[in-house]
């Protein structure tokens, strides 16, 4: 059994359109304690079987897990049989790069399990081709990402309490990404001076495509309100949304939080989670 966790954008700044139609960023990750849960198994002949009672997960080549295992088996030159049970908890399509960790876990998990060595330069360099933000779940600990997302550069942030809500309905990514719309506005965001405590995170949060995705479902603005008058210390949309989180210094605040709006939000069937930053 291997955890599969989540991500949130702290930040996340689309700065051009590349000639290949990707979108320069720049962003700010922390991975976080929601998490899938996956189960390898060998099993007799060469394919890679993948299970799961999720009624919406992608089959075959749309799956970043199958995509993930065949580009492994490809470079590492030889094909073993594989039985891949997901267990999913976090949202898909909800901006948390649910699928991306799964592919990453897929391609450390298959490394290990048979005794392959690659590196982890060369994992992540794999993960590129899988997908821009599967580099990061390959990486040790919180990053700016550059590129699409997949350079990226070690930086230290404090722990952090997350309350997610996930308002039960996906956001294209590639929709986000066409609808939005490039300005001149300048940097809000300066890495040199990356927030030490929770209390001054509320600066930084900020996301580019949150405008576009809340024009469309406005919803995201309303999830916000609800966190931060919760006692959230910053709130903003993770990736192409359409989660919205809430930063807490102290784990009882977050859990308080947490009962408040899922009693508040109960007849709309949103989603709440609770989560602490992760490191690792």
């Amino acid at each position: 059994r291997v955890e599969s966790p989540a991500k949130v954008n702290l930040s996340l700044e689309v700065l051009e359109k590349r000639e290949d139609g990707y979108h320069e960023v720049r962003t700010l990750l922390q991975k976080i304690g929601l998490s899938d849960s996956l189960f390898f198994s060998p099993i007799k002949g060469k394919r890679v079987i993948l299970a799961t009672e999720h009624p919406d997960l992608p089959r075959g080549k749309r799956n970043l897990v199958s995509r993930a295992a065949e580009s492994f088996m490809e470079k590492w030159g030889r094909r073993e049989g594989l039985l891949i049970r997901i267990e999913k908890r976090i949202p898909l399509g909800a901006g948390l790069g649910g699928g991306s960790s799964n592919a990453a876990v897929t391609l450390k998990a298959l490394n290990q399990l048979l005794g392959a060595g690659l590196s982890q330069k060369t994992l992540m360099r794999m993960g590129a081709t899988i997908g821009a933000d599967v580099p990061f779940f390959l990486f040790d600990g919180d990053a700016i990402g550059t590129g699409i997302g997949e350079k990226l550069r070690p930086v230290e942030l404090p722990p952090l309490w997350y309350v997610l809500i996930y308002p039960n309905f996906e956001v294209s990514t590639r929709w986000a990404y066409q609808n939005f719309v490039l300005t001149n506005k300048r940097s809000r965001f300066n890495l040199r001076r990356l927030p030490k405590t929770p209390e001054e995170f509320s600066a930084v949060l900020r996301n580019d495509l949150e405008e576009v995705v809340s024009k469309k479902y406005p919803q995201v603005g309303t999830m916000k309100e609800i966190l931060l008058s919760a006692g959230a210390q910053g709130a903003s949309m993770t990736g192409s949304g359409p989660t919205v989180f809430g930063i807490f210094s102290q784990e009882r605040d977050a859990s308080e939080a947490r009962e408040r709006i899922e009693e508040k939000v109960r007849r709309r069937s949103w989603m709440v989670f609770l989560a602490k930053s992760i490191h690792a």
